[in-house]
């Protein structure tokens, strides 16, 4: 029997399971099981468009067996563990179990996250430095934001730089429009100071490379 103290703690969860998302981004689904009702252990979830779940719905047959090797080793932790989404897409998921002050199993709380190899970096990258509220930072913590941010944008241009380069002799105008068109697509542009680093390496006019962002918006509004 669940008592008002279980039903609370699995409350109390909810806000954890949005709080992930919110951090992880879109990629990672974040599910909450209450065991109140087996049938329909989904109290809380995000992103279930990964598995094609919601909230009501039940627990998985591996599900399941995880619940069970839970109970029967008295785990703490399940994982990181490798899964399949019903669509065929491979999962790394850990599953934490929720316990009373009892010591017994009353739901769960699991987050599968996407994989796979067709998973944009750069859409992932893109959740990590997107911030729909302004923060602010202690001066140490913005250096180091700096710095760690500076050396990602290096490192995206080089590959990028390298791809490009794999399409053979190109003129150097043509060559640089497809890097930018690339960064332009890997919501490169985003970042601060992003155009004046590209400038530099491509030893071309900030100008240059917003008439390029230009023609490749008007390209996109209009379907092209």
């Amino acid at each position: 029997m669940f008592s008002k103290t279980d039903e609370e703690i699995i409350e109390v969860l909810k806000p954890v399971v949005k709080g992930i998302a919110l951090l992880v981004g879109n990629r990672c689904e974040v599910v909450l099981h209450s065991f109140k009702d087996m049938e329909h252990s989904i109290v809380a979830i995000e992103n279930g468009h990964i598995t094609g779940r919601k909230v009501g719905s039940s627990l998985t047959d591996s599900g399941l067996e995880i619940i069970e090797d839970i109970v029967r080793k008295g785990k703490s932790i399940v994982g990181p563990y490798r899964g399949i989404a019903p669509n065929g897409k491979p999962l790394r998921s850990v599953t934490v179990p929720v316990r009373n002050k009892k010591g017994r199993l009353i739901g769960a709380l699991c987050m599968n996250f996407e994989i796979g190899a067709f998973i944009n970096f750069y859409d992932i990258l893109s959740t990590f430095l997107d911030f729909p509220e302004e923060k602010l930072l202690t001066e140490d913590v913005a250096k180091s934001s700096s710095f760690s941010i500076d050396e990602l944008m290096k490192q995206i241009f080089k590959e990028v730089l390298l791809s490009t380069g794999a399409k053979g002799d190109l003129p150097p105008h043509e060559r640089n429009r497809l890097i930018v068109k690339e960064l332009y697509r890997r919501k490169f542009f985003q970042i601060k100071d992003a155009v004046d680093l590209v400038a530099n390496k491509l030893g071309i006019s900030r100008f240059t490379i917003y008439n390029y962002i230009r023609e490749l918006r008007y390209e996109e509004k209009n379907g092209r």
